[in-house]
């Protein structure tokens, strides 16, 4: 009898929950259904202005442009994962019996977009630069669900074990930007004890992130693509047009792209993010990422305990810069938060001078921080 009168008095709660998942889901539903059209009329548009040939044809690659193979910027390695048997590809530089900084990308690109950092630290570093799953040279399994968050962190742990110091209690200066700064502040949380310290650039901590864009609703549209990501193949298609135009929009033009004119993009680096997404299947496996999104996958409440830099570009065009000081209202003293004045999205490519020295204050050994 006390059961059934506590199933009933449950029921009212029970049926509130199930009914706020349904209007969230259909929420989410009209968002990627509005943005596939608003994406959708600007591939149109597109086509019209360059005709079918130029519009759904690329560029061949057969080879990986300069540098981003080559043992230019590291070494290149592939480790194999004990547990899912993945094997994924970083590259390498620094004394092998130095602490490990562990660097993880973010999207469309891959670990070449740390090679001015890796320069910086290598000396005091063995600095690690990881293809995420399904990026690079990493290994891409089929499907959306072998890109869902817990496999994804199940990776990253893995790494900080296999190639962590010192030996059986291994450790790392664990470093993310965009998506890999999403999965930073989860390592962080989940597993304290394989972060000795934290700096994340330009990345939301998923529970502040919902708690922001429910305050300010403008966020939603710098994160439409988020929703464009939902529906099935389109995205691959529309991104792949023009010889990939839209993935160039984002990371060279005026508005979405690195700002500063002495660090855009050369076409040849650019080729570099390009190229691995050019090959079969190579634009799927990003996505799903952002398909895995909103899966019922626990948030963490608390912040992370390691030490924690937030760095933040001020013309982000995709991620509100109120979001780095919501961020440190959340995180626990002594947290800082350093927001980078005329700075894009695409920090460590943009800024990579000013970061090393903002990083190498935080960890110690650098010339003593100003207010």
């Amino acid at each position: 009898m006390p059961s059934r009168l506590l199933s009933l008095l449950l029921a009212p709660t029970r049926l509130l929950l199930a009914l706020r998942r349904l209007l969230a889901r259909g929420g989410l539903a009209v968002a990627a259904v509005a943005s596939g059209v608003a994406f959708g009329l600007w591939g149109v548009a597109l086509l019209l202005r360059r005709g079918p040939r130029a519009t759904f044809g690329w560029h061949r690659r057969d080879a990986a442009p300069p540098g981003l193979a080559d043992g230019t910027f590291g070494e290149h390695r592939h480790l194999r994962l004990q547990g899912s048997g993945l094997r994924l590809h970083y590259v390498t530089r620094g004394p092998p019996g130095a602490p490990l900084m562990l660097l993880l990308h973010g999207f469309p690109q891959n670990w070449f977009c740390w090679r001015h950092l890796m320069q910086e630290f290598s000396p005091r570093f063995r600095v690690v630069a990881l293809d995420l799953r399904g990026y690079g040279d990493s290994e891409k399994p089929p499907g959306r669900d072998s890109y869902r968050l817990e496999l994804l962190l199940g990776d990253i742990c893995e790494v900080i074990e296999a190639l962590g110091t010192p030996p059986g209690s291994p450790r790392c200066v664990l470093v993310g930007h965009d998506w890999g700064g999403v999965l930073a502040w989860e390592v962080a949380s989940s597993h304290p004890q394989l972060v000795e310290k934290l700096v994340v650039m330009d990345a939301p901590q998923r529970g502040v992130m919902a708690g922001f864009t429910a305050r300010h609703p403008s966020q939603l549209l710098r994160s439409c693509y988020i929703f464009l990501f939902q529906l099935p193949w389109l995205p691959e298609l529309l991104l792949s047009l023009a010889d990939f135009q839209l993935v160039r929009t984002f990371l060279t033009s005026a508005q979405t792209g690195i700002q500063d004119p002495a660090w855009r993009l050369s076409e040849q680096e650019l080729d570099s993010y390009l190229f691995g997404l050019s090959q079969p299947g190579g634009l799927s496996p990003p996505i799903h990422y952002y398909r895995n999104l909103f899966r019922d996958t626990p948030v963490p409440r608390e912040p992370p305990p390691p030490p924690t830099l937030l760095l933040w570009g001020s013309r982000d065009a995709f991620l509100d810069p109120r979001l780095g000081p919501a961020h440190l209202r959340w995180l626990r003293p002594p947290a800082r938060l350093r927001l980078l004045p005329g700075a894009s999205h695409w920090l460590p490519e943009e800024r990579p001078r000013p970061l090393a020295q903002l990083i190498g204050q935080f960890l110690g050994g650098g010339d003593k921080e100003g207010p």
